[in-house]
């Protein structure tokens, strides 16, 4: 049987497109499948995000705006170094409302454990940790943290005070001021104490890892942890927070970079 030189050129043809397509098609889908390895999968978020509103009935909406419940006495962000946004503050001192201990990790210039104290009840206690003024030998992170000279240069140059916010004023009776690496920090005499704990010490990841831990230790039942700077832009504390979320019921709540969690009761 002999075949046309049309049909057999049109069979070469036809095998040619046949075999073009098949490689362009593997090869698209090659290029595919590296991008989705390389690609964070944000389909479902590492920890939920969660509208301030809904996540705790202090600051349930009215429909005109937040109920009165959530009213803090309140200093905003402009000019402060080192600091929490305005959000950020509203939710910590609204929540220090209710707080007879209360626990910092990372005091910085004061400034938020002057709005924590000043919006805690009287007689409350503030217990705040900072690294000492000229305490660089203190700071051990682990080799392995990402970019971990950056962020100690980070953790230092924050904690550089030794003249803070809340001091001179009507609640500094309230706060005791700690100094020292917070790796180091013994916790146990908070152990199950503390009704509120505010994580904002050194962000790298061995240090976050730490600083959580003892957090978890020291808070009493219906206590609340919450930890600052959820972001990929530093890379320990999304690290350990995302890990600390597969174990924990963590929410990441809307317009900050808080990630909060409450101990059953």
């Amino acid at each position: 049987m002999t075949v046309s030189p049309f049909l057999f050129w049109m069979l070469v043809f036809l095998i040619v497109v046949f075999a073009l397509a098949f490689a362009a098609a593997l090869s698209y889908g090659l290029r595919q499948r590296v991008r989705m390895k390389r690609r964070p999968n944000f389909s479902k978020p590492p920890i939920p995000h969660v509208a301030i509103d809904t996540w705790n009935e202090i600051f349930r909406s009215t429909g005109l705006g937040p109920n009165r419940d959530s009213e803090i006495a309140f200093i905003g962000q402009a000019g402060a170094l080192a600091s929490i946004n305005d959000t950020e503050t509203w939710v910590l001192g609204a929540l220090a409302k209710t707080a007879k201990r209360i626990f910092e990790f990372g005091t910085a210039t004061g400034r938020t454990t002057y709005v924590m104290a000043r919006n805690a009840p009287d007689g409350a206690a503030i217990d705040t940790l900072t690294y000492l003024a000229d305490g660089n030998e203190t700071y051990e992170h682990n080799k392995n943290d990402p970019d971990a000279d950056k962020w100690r240069k980070i953790a230092l140059g924050e904690s550089h005070y030794d003249h803070f916010y809340y001091e001179d004023t009507p609640v500094a009776g309230k706060v005791t001021q700690h100094f020292g690496d917070s790796a180091k920090f013994d916790e146990t005499p908070f152990a199950g104490q503390i009704d509120l704990i505010f994580v904002d010490g050194a962000h790298s990841y061995s240090y976050v890892m730490s600083d959580g831990a003892k957090a978890l230790r020291m808070v009493a039942p219906g206590g609340f942890v919450l930890w600052h700077d959820y972001s990929p832009r530093c890379p320990g504390v999304f690290k350990a927070l995302n890990e600390l979320g597969r174990e924990l019921p963590l929410a990441h709540l809307k317009g900050t970079t808080l990630v909060a969690y409450r101990k059953p009761a």
